[in-house]
This record gives structure tokens, sequence and C-alpha cells, in this order.
């Protein structure tokens, strides 16, 4: 669906995800994080998987347990507010 996303950091160790697309309609959005990449789910269908290296960002969203996301497609106008809220779902290596 997409390949990449943006994030807002802000104070107090917030963050928001921006996604360069709209989201299908789902009962429940999923944010599945390791320190390395990041899995978007809507309901319990994989929509997209992206890879990143920022331990800030990972430090971030695993500190919560929801985060905000912006649907944001090409060519779109900025909205003003987030427009879906995600469950964070973090994954270690054993």
């Amino acid at each position: 669906m997409f390949d990449s996303c943006d994030f807002l950091l802000g104070k107090d160790q917030s963050i928001v995800i921006v996604i360069p697309a709209h989201l299908p309609k789902a009962e429940t959005y999923t944010v599945s994080l390791t320190d390395h990449d990041i899995t978007f789910r809507a309901d319990h269908e994989n929509i997209a998987e992206i890879k990143y290296d920022n331990g800030e960002v990972f430090k971030r969203i695993a500190g919560h347990t929801q985060v905000g996301l912006v649907e944001y497609p090409p060519y779109g106008k900025f909205p003003d507010c987030i427009t879906q809220i995600a469950y964070v779902e973090v994954r270690r290596a054993v």
C-alpha cells in the first residue's frame, strides 16, 4: 500500500506517524515494530512493512500503547489533525 512514512517528534517523547496514503477501512489499526522495521496492519491484514534505522523513533513508539497516524496522500493537503489511532505492538528478537 505504501513503502515509506515520516515521523513528527514532539515534546515529552510524543510521536506521530505520517502515512503517504489513505488507510483502508478497518475496526483497528496496529503498528508492530522492531528496532529495524515497522509493520502496519488494518484489522488482521498486513498493509505495509517499512525498514528504518532510528533508535529515537523506536524508543518513542515503544514507550506508548497507541500512536497517532496522519494520512497524507501525495499531492494532498496536509491534514490539520491526527486521522487515525493505531495500537502499538513491540516485537523483540530473543
